[in-house]
């Protein structure tokens, strides 16, 4: 992979269980299917050697089951798997300056959230993204050096899959 290429992945959480008055919405666990979706969408990153050198996830319960899932399917190292509060719940404009924030150190970072805002995020770097299902996943590449150089301007969509 060249040095002046970023490479970010855009998941969204797999499907989760109803919510309930008893149980907050940060801690709704993957229903079976949403288990399902998200092996099924890991192994095909997989298969297509798309395999992020960080990733990062939602404190949501159900984007953290996702992501590892994802992790352990993807055979990315544990000591490369962060999870973040600042994911839940973000607007766009918080979420390009996460992006922006990223650590140079890695090319490769796949994030793992929620709609509105992934959906939002995507579509304002490729206007014909008009929704993220769940277990989406959408991949930019930027030609830049630094993730704080990257922007919707250089936003250049690869792969956009759903289950």
């Amino acid at each position: 992979m060249k040095n002046d290429k970023r490479i970010l992945y855009l998941v969204r959480h797999a499907k989760s269980g109803k919510g309930t008055a008893e149980i907050a919405d940060i801690d709704r666990t993957l229903s079976d299917t949403g288990v399902e979706e998200a092996y099924d969408m890991a192994t095909r990153l997989f298969d297509m050697k798309e395999i992020p050198q960080l990733i990062i996830s939602s404190s949501a319960t159900r984007a953290i089951s996702t992501a590892l899932i994802f992790q352990r399917v993807l055979q990315v190292p544990f000591e490369q798997f962060r999870i973040t509060e600042s994911l839940y719940e973000m607007d766009i404009n918080d979420l390009y300056e996460f992006v922006a924030d990223l650590d140079d150190r890695y090319h490769s970072i796949m994030l793992f959230g929620h709609n509105p805002s992934l959906t939002l995020f995507a579509a304002k770097m490729d206007p014909s993204v008009m929704h993220i299902p769940t277990a989406g996943i959408i991949r930019f590449d930027f030609e830049v050096e630094k993730w704080r150089h990257s922007s919707y301007i250089n936003a250049d969509q690869r792969i956009f899959i759903a289950p």
